[in-house]
């Protein structure tokens, strides 16, 4: 279930004067997400179990507190707290952690037109933000994943990688870092040169 951001009306005037469209926006998504996961709960039935959605429900409150002043945040708490009573809680959540520098290259390579010459400092505060609620949260088994120095959309090997660790996550929270590409390489080689070493130490009379 993929978060439907092109079709938000506001969403690229707010780009451009972010004060001056923030409630809109952000009412819109609210909305808009509410409607898609309660639906998803409900059209679940024997042959359709799971649901994958690239977003949590609290992640509206997090740009919510970013975006919107003392007054539009106290009237949007009190129609997102009666939202949150019919959204039932993940079996599990998974936070993909990147620095803003990464973040925004990879903005950049997606392309979107409504986000070109993002403001670092905006992007830094909702990343900030996000680190904050995910360090506090225990709703529900965690799994932050530092993505960093990993490539899980073009690189097949980051891909299964992340999912093994998906499928062994566990109660609780739960943190896992990567390793770079370089950095397997450089394991790899030394573990070549120690077996080959190894092995011709047996070989010698």
């Amino acid at each position: 279930m993929l978060e439907a951001a092109e079709e938000n009306p506001f969403l690229e005037q707010f780009y451009r004067e972010r004060r001056s469209y923030a409630f809109q926006t952000q009412l819109w998504f609210l909305v808009s997400r509410y409607k898609q996961l309660s639906e998803a709960i409900a059209q679940q039935d024997l042959f359709y179990r799971v649901t994958i959605s690239d977003y949590i429900f609290e992640k509206d409150r997090l740009f919510a507190s970013v975006n919107l002043d003392e007054e539009e945040l106290a009237l949007y708490e009190q129609v997102a707290s009666v939202m949150v009573r019919n959204i039932v809680p993940p079996d599990l959540v998974v936070y993909l952690q990147a620095s803003t520098k990464v973040l925004l290259h990879r903005i950049e390579r997606r392309g979107r037109s409504y986000e070109f010459n993002m403001d670092p400092r905006y992007l830094d505060m909702l990343n900030e933000a996000y680190n904050h609620f995910f360090f506090h949260y225990t709703l529900t088994p965690l799994l932050i994943i530092n993505t960093d120095d990993i490539d899980f959309v073009n690189n097949p090997a980051d891909f299964e990688e992340c999912l093994l660790q998906i499928g062994h996550a566990g109660k609780g929270t739960t943190f896992y870092q990567p390793m770079a590409a370089k950095d397997k390489e450089r394991l790899r080689e030394r573990c070549l040169r120690e077996y080959v070493s190894d092995d011709t130490a047996i070989e010698e009379p």
